[in-house]
């Protein structure tokens, strides 16, 4: 396991007796959780790899190094057809409960078909960012969903291996309660997050920010910033583009909710992507944007986006561990 550095570890505002009192009695970030996220999906192509305990393997090693208890997870709920109905067509929407069509869109070598499992896990873990959305937001907290973070989906149609938009869903659903919210996406996942940006490119009250290596489409430019990171980028490259930046987002737009896609695959060792950020890079890239959220006072959903391979789980393990210690 990754030591954290001495620079990072102090990196925060509160004396540790008081971060002791505070995690006890009123611990001040979340994770969303459930046994159904384990559920076993795999792609096509063996580099695309997805390590299915890769979760579960973060959810234990917080609980072993007693970090959360087990009440302090947030247990995940599936969404509902009317969920889905906000964001996606309705012919597409029927087209999920087959899981034929589902193993297509998804290109996967084998689905039961008699069986939903596939679909199940995706209302679940898009069901955990829509919590993750909303308790953030009325407690004023960050809140980590294990898992989330599709942001290829269409209205129509699967892309990406994203099946259903659980940032859209999340978005459009906080908004009957709060119209008018404004929402800053921040995706850092290794591949732009073409399927948020194009739900909300006319929509004045989301802005999505995407560093990426992957540009797939062109977006609205007046409701989204596509940042590219050269391939073979290091740490130092990969931060820099960061901070030159994410920072005048804030300022220009203003937002009052922030949803984070911490994607692990611009880690150096991941086996998809071809960036070289290493894992204390990883680390720093989430605490810039973490003390850039607070700084501007703001609640954060952060979803897991992607990251393939063995190593990943450490990367969103690095960053929940530092925000419930330092945070």
């Amino acid at each position: 396991m990754m030591q954290i550095p001495e620079e990072l570890r102090h990196n925060h505002r509160f004396s540790r007796s008081r971060r002791w009192f505070r995690y006890w009695f009123r611990p001040h970030c979340r994770i969303v959780y459930r046994s159904e996220y384990l559920t076993s999906i795999h792609a096509q192509n063996a580099y695309r790899a997805f390590d299915v305990m890769k979760f579960k393997k973060i959810r234990d090693q917080l609980i072993q190094e007693r970090l959360v208890r087990r009440k302090h997870i947030l247990p995940a709920e599936p969404l509902t057809d009317a969920d889905l109905l906000t964001v996606h067509d309705k012919k597409y929407v029927l087209s999920l409960k087959n899981p034929g069509a589902v193993g297509r869109a998804l290109a996967l070598d084998y689905i039961n078909p008699w069986d939903n499992y596939v679909f199940e896990y995706f209302l679940y873990v898009a069901g955990g960012s829509v919590i993750a959305v909303e308790h953030a937001f009325a407690h004023n907290q960050t809140v980590f969903n294990l898992g989330g973070g599709y942001h290829h989906a269409h209205r129509d149609r699967a892309e990406g291996f994203c099946l259903i938009n659980d940032v859209a869903i999340a978005i459009t659903r906080l908004r009957r309660s709060h119209p008018g919210i404004r929402v800053l996406v921040v995706d850092l996942d290794y591949h732009q997050g073409n399927g948020v940006a194009r739900f909300f490119e006319n929509d004045p009250d989301v802005f999505t920010y995407s560093l990426n290596a992957e540009k797939w489409e062109e977006i609205n430019p007046l409701s989204n910033l596509d940042v590219a990171a050269p391939r073979q980028a290091g740490a130092e490259e990969y931060l820099q583009l960061l901070k030159n930046t994410l920072p005048d987002i804030f300022y220009q737009f203003k937002p009052e909710l922030v949803i984070y896609l911490a994607g692990a695959d611009p880690f150096v060792l991941d086996t998809l992507g071809d960036l070289n950020v290493s894992e204390r890079g990883m680390l720093e890239r989430d605490i810039f944007v973490y003390n850039l959220v607070r700084s501007n006072a703001c609640p954060m959903a952060v979803l897991a986006a992607g990251g393939y391979g063995p190593e990943s789980w450490r990367v969103y393990f690095n960053f929940i561990k530092w925000t419930l210690k330092y945070g």
